[in-house]
C-alpha cells in the first residue's frame, strides 16, 4: 500500500525544478524594478492630477497674504499698512468681552458672520484695492470706545 504514496510522492519532486548548482533562487530577490518614462509627466506618481488637485476658488500663481489681527479692549491689532491683493486674516480676540470684526473701503464692505468671544479665532479672506479702509469692532459702543482705525493699502 506504500508504493502508490511513494509514486506520488516522486511524481511530486519530479515536476518541481531543481536550482541548479551556483543558479540562485528568483524568489529570493527583491521586486523586480523597471525604469518609468520621464516623458509623461503623469506616469510619474507626483505628477499626476490626482495627487495635485486644482482647488476651487484659487487662482494658480495667486498668493494669498497671511494677516493677523487681534482684538482686545477697545484696540485693534494689525498693520498700518497692507499691500494690494488678496488678504487671509486671522482675527483673535484676546480681550475679555465679546467682540467682532469689520472692514470697509473702495469695494470692500465685509463683517465676522458672529461675535467673538475671549479665546475665539475666525478667518476672514478679503482682496484688497489701493486706498484706505476702516477697520472696527461692530459691536454695541466698541466703535466708539476708540476700537477703529484706518489701514492703507499701498
Amino acid at each position: 500500500m506504500r508504493t502508490p504514496y511513494l509514486l506520488l510522492a516522486l511524481a511530486l519532486l519530479a515536476a518541481c525544478p531543481t536550482p541548479r548548482r551556483g543558479a540562485s533562487d528568483e524568489s529570493q530577490r527583491g521586486p523586480t524594478h523597471t525604469s518609468t518614462s520621464t516623458s509623461n509627466p503623469q506616469a510619474v506618481p507626483e505628477n499626476s492630477p490626482k495627487m495635485n488637485p486644482v482647488l476651487p476658488g484659487r487662482v494658480s500663481g495667486a498668493e494669498e497674504q497671511a494677516v493677523r489681527v487681534q482684538l482686545t479692549e477697545y484696540a485693534i491689532e494689525m498693520p498700518d499698512t497692507l499691500t494690494a491683493g488678496t488678504h487671509s486674516l486671522t482675527i483673535t480676540n484676546a480681550g475679555k468681552v465679546s467682540h467682532n470684526f469689520a472692514i470697509e473701503g473702495p469695494g470692500v464692505s465685509q463683517k465676522l458672520a458672529s461675535d467673538l468671544t475671549r479665546g475665539d479665532t475666525a478667518p476672514m479672506t478679503v482682496t484688497l484695492q489701493k486706498g484706505s479702509y476702516t477697520v472696527y469692532c461692530p459691536v454695541d459702543g466698541h466703535r466708539g470706545r476708540g476700537m477703529s482705525r484706518v489701514i492703507t493699502v499701498q
